[in-house]
This record gives C-alpha cells, structure tokens and sequence, in this order.
C-alpha cells in the first residue's frame, strides 16, 4: 500500500514538473512565432513604404523639372488640346515658323498624363485645396493630409482599403515655386507656401503574397519545433518516471534488507547479553564466595572474567544505542545546559576527584532547544572520553557554549594528552580506536553516536589538537531542526527512552 501510494506521488510530480516545462516551452514558442511574425510583417511594410518613397519622389521630380522649365510645349492633338486653365497665359498657343501649332502644358497636366500611362499597379495623384482643375480634386484622406500639412507634417502614411483592395497610401506637400506663381499666383499663393500635395497609392496584394509565403514557413517551423519539444518532453517524462520508480524499488529493497539487519543486530545483542550477564554474575559470585580458595592464577583469571564480561555487555549495550539512535523520535523542547553539565559532572564526581581533575561549567546561555537525553549522552561520552585517554597529565575539563547567528557551538577541552592530525580525522569512525593503551578499555562507538546525535539536530562535531597538549571537542546544535529530524519528532517519547532487547 505504501509503495503504490509512493508511486501515485511520483508519479503526480513528475506530471507537475512535465506541464510546467511544457507550459514554459509553449510559452516561449509562442513568443518567438509572434516575434517573428512581426519581424516579418515589419520587413513587408518596410519594403513597401520604400517604393512608394521612390515612386513619390520621382513624381515629385518631374513635377519640379516642368515647373522649372515653366511647362512644357507640345504639339495640339486630340489627347492635347489647349488647356482652358491656361487661357490667362498671352503664350499658351504658339505656332513655329514651320506652322506646327503648339500649346502650353502645366506641370499638373505633365503629371497626370505620365501617371495615366503607368498603368493600374500603382495610382498617383496631384492634389490641392484650392482647385484650378476639378480633375486635381482631393478624396477624403488627401483632405486630412493635406490639413495635416497646413500643421507642419511633413509626411502622412496609412494602409486603406479602396475598391475592395489593400493599398499603402503616401503623401507628400508640394511648396509653391517661382515658376508655379504664373498660374497659382492669382489663388493668393507666395513662394513657399504649401500648395498642394503628391499622393501615391501602392497596392499591398505582391507584397502579401510574398509575406504569406514566409509566415506558413514561419508557422511551419515552429510548430514543428513545438511539437519537437512536446516529444521530447514526453521522453524525459518517461525515463524519468522508469527511473524514479527503479529508485524507489531500490530504496524499499534497501529498506527491508536494513530492517532484517537491524532485527538480526537485536538478536545477536540479546543472544550474547543473556550468556554475558550469567557469566559476569557467576565470576563475581565466584569471586565473592571462593576468592580464599583461589590460588594467584585463578584470581587473575577470575578479575579477566569479570572485566571482559563487563567489557562485552557494555559493547552490547553500545550497539543497541546506536541502532536506537537512528530510529528513535526525538523530543525537542528548551533544555537547561548547564543543569545538564551539573548532573554529568555528578555521574563522573568520584573520577573527578581521584584524579583531582578541575571542572569548569559553561556560563549560563537561554533559548536552546534539543533532546535532552541526547545532549546527556553527548557529554557524558564526551567526558567519559576525556577522563579515559586523557592520561595523568589531565587537570582540567573545561566546557563552553556561545550562541551563533544560526545555530550553538559548544566545546569540552581538556589539558590531557593529544591526539595527532590523522587521528582527527578519524575519531568518529565506527570502531575505530586510536588508543593503543590495553588498560583503557573502550567499544569504539562512543563517538560514532556523539556524532549521530549531532547529525540529528542539524549539527557538526569535529575535534582539534595541537598535538602538544590537549584536546578540544565542538558541536553544534541548528536552532532550526532539519527537516529529517522534524519528520521524526511525532512520538510521544524522546530519544533513548526506549530501547529495544
């Protein structure tokens, strides 16, 4: 039930990230189409708008070159006849010596001749407010531009439809010259003044089409790349999912076999305690009842016995701490230190004072929160350590506590022997003893559990030596418990209140 509950939230999670990348990278695809639809739609418009520049300005050209030529003669036809316009002008009509008959064009009648013979692609026109010829009459949008420009613009551009098509509409003011005055002198006109103004009207149809093309290239490739992207998505999801379930097999076979260990390490514990404790009672028995029948080699062997036996149980006991250590729920509340200090100092009183060792407590510091057996078993272990391997030349314990930004730091140094670089380093592995001394007895696990009992409250512990003269042992206890140990926190009792046979 756990593991298929465990897989349901894998499972789920993994869904969870999976739609948020693919949001995110359907976002994004998203952003970068629209980046370059508008790129693309910017361009086409850019282009156009350069034509009807260069169409305008040719126009605009043309007109100028008429106007400074004060118009243009040409032959009478019927497609040329004499301008009414014009009739003010003593020279409008002319004949040659040959009797050719000639008649005067305006610059206007030049411009929308020449715009007549370009064709339906692309409409010019040559407008103004003040009409001569009603034929150079403004529709509605040369209107607003023209009064645009009565305002100081100097350019008006739009996109419109007119019969039913999209043309890019452009318009430019035409100022009086010298040589318009002739014939627009009479409208109240000076030169300088803006007469009128040249608009073209280029149709859109080419260039839309050109531009379609490249946006079905656009929408093309990026949904191909979205779409790419989902796959790959759905990929990684599904690896993904095969490997964290592989994990999550792997971590509950990891758990069971654990599980048997710790069972099997209980068993031995209790199997061997059983024979240890009948063995430790009877060599004290014997001892006690027939200590004056013993002979000196039977004494020896019996005070062996008696302090294998005990040697043994306590390594017994070691264990079954250690183990518990890792399985039992913390209770984390405000402890008093140095009460705590006090009460091992008690425990030790007796080797204190044999070897006249000084004792000096902590100052008193608030706020600390941790399990207080724990912190018990922390420094009566680390005590013990100092008052076992500390040697004759021990005379002070020395304990202190101070309050850091995020956690408390506390130290046990002694004045005893010290302990070299390399043996630093490897202090707090498993049954790993540095003292070579067979008298002092000692399992190897005392500070392998300090430092389970550290790790438990988000702690270090480490320990320095000048390798001269004594030892100092630090550890410190996270203000904030990580949130391992604060997943263990729901029991009702506290660490090593119970402990399993």
């Amino acid at each position: 039930m756990a593991q298929h509950q465990s897989d349901v939230s894998v499972f789920f999670i993994l869904i969870k990230r999976s739609l948020s990348i693919a949001l995110i990278w359907t976002v994004l695809c998203f952003f970068a189409a629209y980046w370059n639809i508008s790129t693309e739609q910017q361009k086409t418009m850019e282009l156009a708008q350069r034509e009807a520049r260069a169409v305008i300005d040719k126009d605009q050209a043309l007109s100028l070159w008429a106007t400074d030529h004060n118009g243009v003669y040409v032959p009478v036809t019927k497609d040329t006849p004499p301008n009414e316009y014009l009739s003010h002008l003593p020279e409008r009509d002319i004949t040659t010596p040959s009797g050719r008959q000639l008649t005067m064009m305006s610059p206007a009648h030049i411009f929308r001749q020449v715009v007549n013979r370009q064709g339906e692609l692309t409409k010019a026109h040559i407008t103004s407010l003040k009409l001569v010829n009603h034929l150079n009459r403004p529709d509605e949008w040369e209107r607003e531009a023209l009064l645009r420009f009565d305002s100081g613009d100097k350019e008006v551009m739009a996109v419109t439809k007119m019969d039913g098509k999209e043309y890019l509409r452009l318009m430019k003011p035409v100022y009086a010259q010298a040589g318009c005055l002739d014939c627009h002198g009479q409208q109240g006109y000076k030169e300088g003044d803006v007469r009128g103004g040249v608009s073209v009207a280029l149709p859109l149809t080419t260039y839309r089409a050109i531009e379609k093309k490249s946006l079905q290239a656009i929408y093309l490739t990026h949904t191909f790349l979205w779409l790419f992207g989902l796959l790959a998505i759905v990929l990684i999801f599904t690896r993904s999912k095969k490997r964290r379930i592989e994990r999550l097999d792997d971590l509950q076979t990891l758990e069971e076999q654990s599980e048997k260990i710790k069972i099997f390490a209980y068993s031995v514990a209790h199997d061997l305690k059983t024979p240890v404790i009948s063995i430790h009672g009877l060599a004290n028995l014997l001892k006690k009842r027939q200590f004056e029948r013993l002979d000196d080699k039977g004494k020896q062997y019996c005070d062996q016995i008696i302090r294998a036996s005990s040697q043994l149980s306590s390594l017994v006991d070691q264990i079954n701490f250690f183990i518990s250590a890792k399985e039992q729920p913390l209770a984390i509340e405000p402890i008093d230190f140095p009460e705590i200090c006090q009460l091992v100092k008690e425990e030790y009183e007796a080797q204190l004072q044999a070897k006249k060792v000084q004792w000096v407590p902590p100052s008193r510091i608030e706020g600390i929160r941790a399990d207080r057996l724990a912190i018990t078993r922390i420094m009566r272990n680390l005590v013990d350590n100092a008052l076992k391997y500390s040697g004759d030349n021990l005379s002070r314990i020395t304990i202190a506590c101070r309050e850091e930004s995020d956690h408390y730091s506390i130290s046990v140094a002694n004045d005893g022997n010290p302990i070299s670089p390399d043996a630093c380093r490897n202090i707090f592995i498993r049954f790993k003893r540095h003292c070579v001394d067979k008298k002092v007895h000692g399992t190897g696990l005392g500070l392998a559990i300090v430092k389970e009992l550290v790790g438990l409250h988000g702690g270090d512990v480490w320990v320095e030596s000048d390798g001269k003269e004594g030892v100092t042992f630090y550890f410190t206890i996270a203000k904030t418990m990580p949130s391992e140990t604060k997943s263990r926190l729901h029991g009702s009792g506290g660490f090593g209140r119970k402990s399993p046979t």
